[in-house]
């Protein structure tokens, strides 16, 4: 009796052992992510920023296709400055002690599928602002429309390498701080065996 009261002690201790050390390496996983979202964050906001400062000045300061494109540019980063702020405080404030396991692996992989979506969004940005260059040609309004098409260009191709990059940070660091252990922890990586003669 004595003896299997020992083996119980051991055996609930050493579970809690490995189930720290796998959240542990999940907690690290998430906190990697979320530094990267921050910084993600920091970058599309300065990107934001510039586009509305430079766009604003140059919507008052030139004429024609320019202010078009000045115009827009500012009017679009409006919103990408309201995304970046809510990225960037939902990263900041992030309690990695209140989510899960499985809810790290359910917020990366919808992250990840996020960015492709946005990232075909991008694509269409781009093909947006070509039909409005192309539509220009026989347009009264040719200057508005090659100038906001010549600003989607800019900002779909801007947005596209960010999103295109950003999914590539995560799945790197996927590949280094998860993966490893989920093929670990499926193959039985970790797990209590003992043998017993009694």
């Amino acid at each position: 009796m004595n003896k299997n009261f020992y083996i119980s002690v051991f055996i609930v201790f050493f579970t809690q052992i490995v189930n720290a050390q796998s959240d542990s390496l999940f907690r690290e996983f998430h906190l990697d992510r979320m530094n990267i979202n921050e910084n993600a964050m920091l970058i599309l906001g300065s990107w934001a920023v510039g586009n509305i400062l430079v766009g604003t000045y140059g919507n008052f300061k030139t004429t024609g296709e320019a202010k078009y494109f000045h115009q827009f540019n500012a009017m679009w980063n409006v919103v990408n400055l309201g995304i970046a702020a809510f990225g960037y405080f939902n990263a900041a404030n992030s309690d990695p002690s209140s989510i899960t396991n499985l809810e790290i692996i359910k917020d990366y992989n919808s992250l990840q599928n996020f960015l492709l979506l946005n990232a075909g969004l991008d694509v269409a940005y781009i093909a947006t602002g070509l039909y409005l260059k192309e539509r220009s040609k026989n347009s009264s309004s040719s200057e508005r429309l090659r100038g906001y098409g010549n600003s989607l260009l800019l900002q779909g191709g801007f947005l596209l390498l960010f999103d295109v990059s950003l999914f590539f940070i995560h799945q790197n660091n996927a590949n280094i701080n998860l993966y490893p252990h989920l093929e670990s922890f499926l193959a039985g990586g970790v797990g209590i065996g003992i043998n017993l003669k009694l």
